[in-house]
């Protein structure tokens, strides 16, 4: 008779040696109601508990002009970007006595299926909670619960600077290529929520420019893409404790003026943002707060109605931007001191193990159900959407001026 099954001996993922690397085929050129992002990303395939895939960019506009008689020579291109998250396992159980299911209820006919629908529903929660609010991506290890980053993973981390020396800053293996747009957090010398671009020295450190055309600077022809050996014109960065974020993360409660307040212009700043480095975000995910107040952002348009009328609507779904239309999205899970602007098309969902039921043998006068399944997030370009973060719940919409006519 075979020995009785001992989850602690059972063989982990972690421990198998050969299995297949997971990599999305996917590479990008950069470029329902309670669980409305889970509806609205798109689907994605995962084959592994890490998954991985590539981003690619363009370089910045340069100079581009050649002498009549020139040699010709391929300027190395800038190397697409390994991203990766990793995998969650999502589970949620529960059991009905003999007793319960036989017994007449008000409202409920047959409690198995009562509860099978009030489980679904719960895991289908906690996966679009992860979405919105894991920060950090954890892969599974003996005694660690792997967590799959969520949309903070992809649009909110910024990276310590550990030197700066002749206005080069530090970061071991930085990943940056000529012309990366950044913000900089802390130390002096740069503003807060604003872009600078990167000049790549070489693997481990770089320049900060005010200019894209600027960073490109070295780059003499198309035919050369040296690196950055001086570092002339760049920007001086001194201080401690400077971060570099590679993402489109403003930080509202660092503003100069109206710090913490979700103004119409500092929607645009952010989509100005995404919009510089070749995205176009169409939806804005927020609290209900934030949407309430968001009803007022209509650039001070004139509104015309006849004397008869005596309202004007002041709910909105879609703005109008300086970078087009905006849908506005109140979700239930958001709080107030964030928004995320997403261009949808680079969000996916894949499932290692899609959601299903098991069926734990009966040990007693009760029947068990477990609802489990390992998914996992993907954005592909990462740059063409962005955040506010910091904010106050306070909101400053521009006022309607509405024009009375008389018929």
């Amino acid at each position: 008779m075979p020995a009785p099954h001992n989850s602690a001996t059972a063989t982990r993922s972690y421990n198998v040696v050969g299995t297949i690397r997971d990599v999305s085929d996917f590479i990008t050129n950069l470029d329902p109601d309670k669980t409305k992002l889970t509806s609205m990303f798109g689907k994605t395939t995962i084959t592994g508990t890490k998954h991985e895939w590539l981003s690619d960019s363009q370089r910045p506009a340069m100079d581009n002009a050649q002498e009549e008689v020139f040699e010709f020579d391929t300027a190395k291109a800038a190397p697409r970007r390994w991203l990766y998250n990793y995998v969650q396992q999502f589970v949620t159980g529960y059991n009905v006595s003999d007793i319960t299911q036989a017994i007449k209820k008000y409202g409920v006919r047959d409690e198995k299926a009562y509860q099978f629908l009030k489980a679904g529903k719960e895991i289908a929660s906690d996966l679009e909670l992860a979405i919105i609010k894991n920060k950090v991506a954890t892969p599974l290890a003996e005694g660690v619960k792997g967590k799959f980053g969520g949309i903070p993973y992809f649009l909110d981390a910024d990276i310590a600077v550990s030197a700066i020396a002749a206005n080069a800053l530090t970061i071991a293996n930085h990943g940056f290529v000529t012309g990366d747009a950044v913000l900089v957090r802390g130390g002096t010398g740069t503003e807060e929520n604003k872009q600078y671009f990167v000049a790549v020295k070489d693997a481990n450190t770089f320049f900060l420019y005010e200019t894209p055309e600027g960073a490109m600077q070295s780059m003499v022809d198309l035919n050369t893409n040296a690196p950055h050996s001086t570092g002339t014109g760049a920007v001086v960065v001194s201080g401690t404790g400077v971060k570099v974020s590679f993402q489109n993360c403003i930080d509202a409660a660092k503003l100069k003026k109206g710090a913490g307040v979700l103004t119409f212009d500092l929607l645009n700043d952010a989509l100005q943002m995404a919009w510089t480095r070749g995205g176009n975000p169409g939806v804005a995910v927020m609290s209900a707060r934030n949407k309430r107040g968001c009803a007022g952002f209509t650039q001070g348009a004139v509104r015309t109605m006849a004397s008869s009328e005596h309202s004007v609507s002041d709910y909105l779904d879609v703005i109008e931007t300086d970078f087009g239309s905006l849908r506005l999205e109140a979700h239930r899970m958001y709080s107030d001191d964030v928004v995320d602007i997403l261009e949808l098309q680079y969000w996916k969902l894949g499932y290692l193990i899609p959601f299903h039921t098991e069926n734990p043998p009966r040990t007693g006068t009760y029947e068990q159900r477990v609802i489990t399944g390992v998914a996992s997030l993907e954005c592909t370009a990462p740059s063409a959407n962005a955040r506010i973060k910091g904010l106050n719940g306070k909101v400053a919409p521009k006022p309607v001026v509405v024009e009375q006519v008389t018929p």
